[in-house]
């Protein structure tokens, strides 16, 4: 499994920051890019947030909120070595943070 290319996929059914559902809430955020690529298609989109990542970034809680993300997906992944759960993590934080950086709006509702 390769996760250095992960990139997010903003507006699926699912909470775009652990993949669980159903999505709960809505936040608007301007276009960045991650590994070379951008995040949307367009200078703005939203990311959808199940109700236990909407708390913990309307919380600011973004160590958590990453821990989260890490572990739901290694749940749906399967087991992933060290190197990789390390790997990943990173760019995890990276993403939570550009997302923190672009964010426009508090939240949709």
């Amino acid at each position: 499994m390769r996760v250095g290319h992960l990139v997010p996929t903003p507006g699926g059914k699912d909470c775009d920051f652990c993949t669980s559902g159903p999505v709960f809430k809505l936040y608007e955020c301007s276009n960045f890019v991650f590994n070379n690529l951008p995040i949307f298609q367009k200078d703005f989109g939203v990311w959808a947030a199940c109700a236990r990542c909407a708390e913990l970034v309307d919380s600011e809680n973004w160590t958590d909120l990453t821990k989260r993300a890490v572990r739901k997906f290694a749940k749906r992944h399967g087991p992933i070595p060290r190197y990789e759960a390390v790997r990943l993590r990173e760019q995890l934080q990276q993403v939570h943070q550009l997302f923190r950086e672009h964010r426009t709006k508090p939240s949709i509702n």
